[in-house]
């Protein structure tokens, strides 16, 4: 009886031992920038659908400003996902995303969301991608991870200000997007991109 309890302890021991190293396992993972750059490609043109929808309601709520800055900035989301595809293609691998409709509020919560949304990616998000790039050397990756965060810096910025003085949006404005890297701005007195340093033919315009 008691060579039988110890068996059994020693197996459930051993069962135990074999979940903490599991979990442990899970928690020091760190993911490819393969797999980064998925998720990124993902999260790009979730974004781009989320404020093709969010600039549908602002318009219907009278705030042409902010439709204009969220048709601007979806563009630029397209932009940075068409970039992390390219560089998943370099990898010999493929892109692919399920994206659903979103949510959509009032515009006032919608500026909220994405404020929160844009300054993660910011803080956050890319940055770790970026650590995980030069570890690998990508350098393709990197310049698209790299990119993408200082344009969602800009993002982050426009929907501030936007917050901010929401009602002073209501008159329709006019915003530049770099077709390299993605980069938004309102200053049309710009050169060339301060990211990529592409001339100023490289900017389309959205309103």
């Amino acid at each position: 009886i008691m060579t039988r309890k110890r068996g059994t302890y020693f197996a459930l021991g051993a069962v135990l031992l074999a979940a903490v190293v599991v979990a442990q396992n899970k928690l020091n993972y760190v993911a490819s920038t393969l797999e980064n750059l998925k998720a990124a490609y993902t999260g790009e043109l979730a974004a781009r659908t989320r404020y093709e929808a969010y600039a549908a309601r602002a318009d219907e709520e009278g705030y042409a400003g902010v439709a204009s800055l969220f048709r601007a900035v979806a563009r630029s989301e397209g932009i940075h996902a068409a970039n992390h595809e390219k560089a998943v293609k370099a990898l010999g691998s493929a892109a692919v995303a399920d994206i659903r409709e979103p949510a959509v509020r009032s515009t006032r919560e919608n500026l909220e969301w994405v404020i929160a949304a844009e300054n993660r990616e910011y803080h956050s998000l890319y940055p770790g991608f970026i650590e995980q790039a030069l570890a690998e050397n990508n350098v393709q990756a990197l310049e698209s991870f790299r990119g993408a965060m200082a344009s969602e810096g800009g993002h982050l910025n426009l929907f501030t200000r936007a917050a901010i003085a929401l009602e002073e949006w209501r008159e329709k404005r006019s915003f530049l997007v770099c077709r390299t890297c993605g980069h938004t701005t309102a200053n049309f007195g710009l050169e060339k991109c301060p990211f990529c340093s592409r001339g100023r033919e490289q900017f389309k315009e959205y309103n």
